[in-house]
This record gives structure tokens, C-alpha cells and sequence, in this order.
């Protein structure tokens, strides 16, 4: 018997069909035959053991299969791009596990589909006052419209992000949670809900969903959960888990003389971090609490401020911990909360039942309000344990770092008012205006936005709506498109109170147009005459032109107030592309909705 190369070999190459040639010289038909039994007996015992393998341990008949491993599908919905990078990061480990994993953003995943969906993943943030994001939307009202299935075969849990200093906290998530099961979907682990600062609890969420899909697929994963990336942007070691300390290099007032408003400009020197960050994203700066409020709460609730606390971050004097630690301005819904739990009042048990009157009970008060009208004997743990973790504030970056190098930009509106008989300051920018000089160091950190960006084609058109503040990641984008060779046009609508003490940045903005950097600027100045003015009154007033730059391409951008301000111009945006277009407003809101789908409409609104 020879075996021959080519075809007549079968699966075996030239050193192996030479060994098998040597091997079977001479061998009878006999001995052949004696040979291709005891192959089959090997190929056969081989066959039984696998079987076996398959078989459910513990059942009576032995013939139940352990359950086959199920697809898991991962959704997000978000406006800033953590829940998208909280999403991704689940993917990879979910990978890593041997899960089979597919993701996708709201606005992509096909509603047909779901009928497949045995195992999902829900991430999403929300947007504005309790709203989903945009790319979130048309998902979050087909499951709450009558065309929604019925998902009793479908095994799920929720991840939200939010901010608790909002009334409407996590509430996207918590919509999404209770639609799901009324739906008939099964939970797998309970929804979490983050707060700004999210890292621990994404992390332990993540760890028991995954470690249930593994229990659940009959898997036996060796990949550890490792925690969510500690890092910050290109490779720094510093993130919103490792914080850097900037030096504050210069602090300017921005408003004039007489003006009703201070806005501080601020230049901070990330010098030897590493941290590296785009035009659209933001900076997480850590405040204290005034040392008045942080006396006067001890004196209310007569608490030594020398006495040793446990606190999430070690232990420390109780002065220190309210200083640093926690949050005593704004009055949280979550401190409400667990302070009417902990006293048992009624009262503030029902204002918690009604959103509006939640709303005008929160609007104005701080700790040292709710401890005053409602007082209760506490004690150290019980004072830590009822306030909420101080969180960053989030300022728009004002700089691009192609320009200002190892600097990072900031302009910060000082808060400062009165409400229920004394003056009270919001806690990060006062410790900004009030409580640092140059020299001083401030804990930072970078927050990617990965959605508020400039165009890929930096040839396309923009269009910048910022009032106030607003106006900060406005100022990145002028300088990110000085450096570039080829620009496209830019327009700027910016507002204020007075022109003479409130137009930030003016003179930058009027050499950005000289320079052609800008192309046109046009600005509302509300308290100059007896009518106020508004943005969205001179977007309304150029509309023909703004329609022609949409039409052209251009790219909608809008950052300021959330309440009020984004409502307004996104309603003057709508009227100006039913007018222009001549389409009805179901037409126009149709339009907008294409261009945020498109990513050509942003916004960064708090």
C-alpha cells in the first residue's frame, strides 16, 4: 500500500503520509481490516466522552443538556459618551469571558430584531430634565408605544447615569427598567443608578451581571473582572480615580465693572501630567464647601468638628470630612431622602412623593436649611451618613491644547444668591472665586466628550449657539481651526446681559473675524433695551441664512442652560426650517431629528 501526494493523501502532509507509507508496508488485507476496527473504537470512545460532557449532571435520565450559551446584546444611549464607553467596556470584558457579545447604540439597533434578544444590556444616561438622549429616543418610545412586544423571553438589567443634585435622577434608566418588565422581560440583576462619579458602582454592577450571564451559560470563565480603566486620556496616569492637582496659573475677571455677574477665567497647568484633551470635552474640578456653612452645620446639629469620622476615604476629623468629603449645597433629593428615612418625618416623606413639589422644596435650600426647619438630634455617622459624596462640577473646556499646551482653560459663572434669609455660594465656583489665588492647586480631572466634537471635515460649516458660558468650548473651536490650514465658515451667536461689562471674550472674537477664523458673529444683549433679547430672536432674525448653511452642511451646535435656553432655540431652530423649508412642524421636528441622528446637531447642556 502506498499512500501518493496530491489529491489520494487526504488531510495528511508529505512528512505524515511518508510515516503512514512506512507504517502500512506489508500489512495484509487482514491485518488492514483489524486496524480500521480499532481506529473506529478510538474515533467511537471519543464520541461518548464528548457526549458526555453535555449531559446535565444530577438529572435522573441523564439526558438533559446543560443550557446552550445565549447571545448577550449590549445597548447605549448616551449624550456625552461615558455610557457609550461603559457599554464598550462591558463588550471587551463580556469577550474576554468567552461570552458571545454584540453592542450597539440605540439609534442603529434595528426594533425587529428584539424577537432574537435573549440576554440584554441596557446602559444609558439621562439628558436634560429626566429625558433619554437623543440616539436613545426612538427605542425609548417604541417600548412604551402599543406596537412593543411582548419580551417575556427576554432576560435583562439596567446601568443609569445621571446626576442626584436632579430631581428627575437616573430617571431614562428607571424608565427603561420598569417598561421592560412591564413588558414581560426578566430581570437578571437589579438596575444601578450612578452618580457622577460612577467608576465603583458601573464596576460592581458589571461584576455581578457578568458573573451571572457566566452562571447562567454554564460557563467556566478563568477571566478575572478587572476594574474599569484607571486611566485618563493617551495613556496619563491621571483620571477621575487618580486625580491631578493643577496650579491655578491666571484668574481673571471677565465681567466689567458695575456688572450684575462675575464669570473668572481661569488658566490651570497641567505641566509634566500627561493629560491630553479635544475641544468638546470637559474638566471635573473638586470644590469645598465654605468654611461659614461647614461651621454653622456643627453649631446646629452641636457636633464637634474634632471628633474622628469613618469615611469613604479614610478617616478624618468631622470638619475636614464636611469640608471636603461631602456635599452640604446643593440639597440633594438623595439627602432628603435618607434624612426623612433616618428621622421618620411625614412631612418630608410626602413632598417626596410629588415631582413639582420635590422641585420647589429642593430649588434654593441646602443642608443647613433642612437641619434648621426640620431638626433632628444626629450623630456624626448618622450626619455622614445622610449627605451626599462630593462630586466634580463639570466646567466646558475653554482652550485647545494644540494651542495653549500643557494648559487647560476654564470659564466659570461664580454662583452667588439669596434664599431663605442668607447668602449662600455655589460650592465649586465660590472655592474657584473665593478661596484660591494663583499658585494654588486645584484636584482636576479630563471627562471625554465624545459627542460634542468639531466635524471630521474641518471644511464643514458650524454654527456655535452660547450664551454666557455657554460660549467656553466655542472659544476651543476658534482656536482648534486657527491652526488648520483649510476651515470651513463658522457662526457665532452669543448672548448676555449688558454689552459694556458682559461680552466675554470680545476681543478675541472680533480678531477671530478679521482674521476670517470666524465668519460671522452675532450677539443678544438682553438688559440693554426695555424688550429683551435673546439668541434665538437673532437666529429667528437671520433665518433664511441660517437654513442655507443646514442646507449646506453645516453643523448645529448649542451649550448653556438646559431649563430654559436650549428649549428655546431648539423650538426657534424648528420654526426656522418649517418657515424656510416650507414643510409643516412635524416636517421641521423630522428634520432636526436626522440632524442630531447625524451627529450635525449637538448640544452640552446642564
Amino acid at each position: 500500500m502506498e499512500l501518493k501526494k496530491g489529491l489520494d493523501r487526504g488531510p495528511f502532509n508529505d512528512e505524515q503520509a511518508g510515516k503512514l507509507d512506512i507504517a502500512l508496508s506489508g500489512l495484509d488485507s487482514g491485518q488492514l481490516q483489524w486496524l480500521s476496527g480499532y481506529f473506529e473504537g478510538i474515533i467511537q470512545t471519543s464520541l461518548n466522552k464528548a457526549t458526555a460532557s453535555s449531559l446535565s449532571i444530577g438529572s435522573e435520565s441523564n439526558v438533559d443538556h446543560e443550557p446552550k450559551a445565549v447571545k448577550l446584546h449590549i445597548l447605549y444611549g448616551s449624550h456625552t459618551g461615558n455610557s457609550e464607553a461603559l457599554a464598550k467596556n462591558l463588550h471587551a470584558r463580556a469577550k474576554d469571558m468567552g461570552i458571545d457579545t454584540v453592542i450597539s447604540d440605540m439609534a442603529s439597533f434595528k426594533t425587529r430584531e428584539l424577537k432574537g434578544v435573549k440576554k440584554l444590556a441596557i446602559i444609558v444616561s439621562t439628558h436634560g430634565l429626566g429625558e433619554p438622549p437623543v440616539q436613545a429616543e426612538d427605542f425609548y418610545n417604541y417600548l412604551h408605544s402599543k406596537k412593543a412586544p411582548n419580551l417575556a423571553h427576554v432576560q435583562f438589567s439596567v446601568l443609569g447615569l445621571g446626576d442626584s443634585s436632579y430631581v428627575d435622577f437616573c430617571q431614562t434608566g428607571k424608565d427603561f427598567d420598569t417598561v421592560l418588565e412591564k413588558l414581560g422581560a426578566q430581570k437578571i440583576v437589579p438596575r444601578q443608578d450612578c452618580d457622577v462619579d460612577y467608576t465603583e458602582e458601573a464596576e460592581a454592577w458589571q461584576e455581578k451581571f457578568l458573573g451571572t450571564i457566566v452562571e447562567s451559560n454554564g460557563q467556566n470563565s478563568t477571566v478575572q473582572i478587572q476594574e474599569l480603566p484607571n486611566k485618563a486620556i493617551n495613556g496619563s496616569p491621571y483620571s477621575r480615580k487618580n486625580l491631578f492637582e493643577a496650579t491655578i496659573l491666571e484668574k481673571i475677571n471677565l465681567n466689567g465693572k458695575g456688572s450684575s455677574k462675575e464669570t473668572i477665567h481661569l488658566e490651570l497647568d497641567l505641566e509634566g501630567s500627561g493629560i491630553k484633551y479635544e475641544p468638546g470635552d470637559a474638566l471635573g474640578v473638586y470644590g469645598a464647601n465654605p468654611p461659614q456653612l461647614v461651621k454653622s452645620v456643627l453649631e446646629s446639629t452641636n457636633l464637634s468638628g474634632e471628633v474622628e469620622v469613618d469615611t469613604f476615604d479614610g478617616s478624618k476629623s468631622l470638619y475636614n470630612a464636611l469640608t471636603y468629603n461631602y456635599e452640604l449645597t446643593p440639597l440633594s433629593k438623595n439627602t432628603l431622602s435618607d434624612y426623612a428615612e433616618l428621622t421618620g418625618n411625614e412631612g418630608l416623606k410626602k413632598i417626596l412623593l410629588d415631582k413639582n413639589a420635590l422641585r420647589e422644596y429642593l430649588l434654593g435650600r441646602d443642608f443647613l436649611d433642612l437641619i434648621s426647619e426640620e431638626p433632628y438630634k444626629l450623630t456624626s455617622e448618622e450626619l455622614i451618613s445622610v449627605l451626599r459624596k462630593n462630586n466634580a462640577r463639570m466646567y466646558s473646556i475653554a482652550s485647545a491644547q494644540e494651542v495653549v499646551e500643557d494648559e487647560v482653560h476654564l470659564l466659570v459663572s461664580v454662583v452667588r444668591y439669596n434664599a431663605f434669609g442668607r447668602n449662600k455660594d455655589g460650592q465649586c465656583s465660590s472655592t474657584l472665586a473665593d478661596r484660591l489665588e494663583i499658585g494654588d492647586k486645584v484636584k482636576i480631572f479630563v471627562d471625554k466628550n465624545t459627542r460634542f466634537k468639531l466635524p471630521k471635515n474641518p471644511e464643514a460649516p458650524i454654527i456655535m449657539v452660547g450664551p454666557g458660558t455657554g460660549v467656553a468650548p466655542f472659544r476651543a473651536f476658534m482656536q482648534q481651526r486657527e491652526v488648520l490650514e483649510k476651515k470651513g465658515p463658522s457662526w457665532l451667536f452669543f448672548g448676555d446681559r449688558n454689552f459694556t461689562t458682559d461680552f466675554l471674550y470680545q476681543t478675541e472674537w472680533q480678531q477671530y473675524l478679521k482674521e476670517g477664523v470666524l465668519t460671522k458673529a452675532d450677539v443678544a444683549f438682553s438688559r440693554d433695551q426695555e424688550q429683551k433679547h435673546y439668541v434665538q430672536h437673532r437666529m429667528l432674525e437671520n433665518g433664511k441664512e441660517l437654513f442655507e448653511w443646514l442646507e449646506n452642511g453645516a453643523h448645529f451646535y448649542v451649550c448653556g442652560d438646559a431649563k430654559k435656553m436650549a428649549k428655546d432655540v431648539d423650538i426657534a431652530l424648528k420654526q426656522i426650517i418649517q418657515h424656510q423649508g416650507g414643510v409643516t412642524i412635524e416636517k421641521a421636528e423630522e428634520y432636526v431629528k436626522n440632524l442630531q441622528i447625524a451627529n450635525r446637531y449637538q448640544a452640552d447642556i446642564y
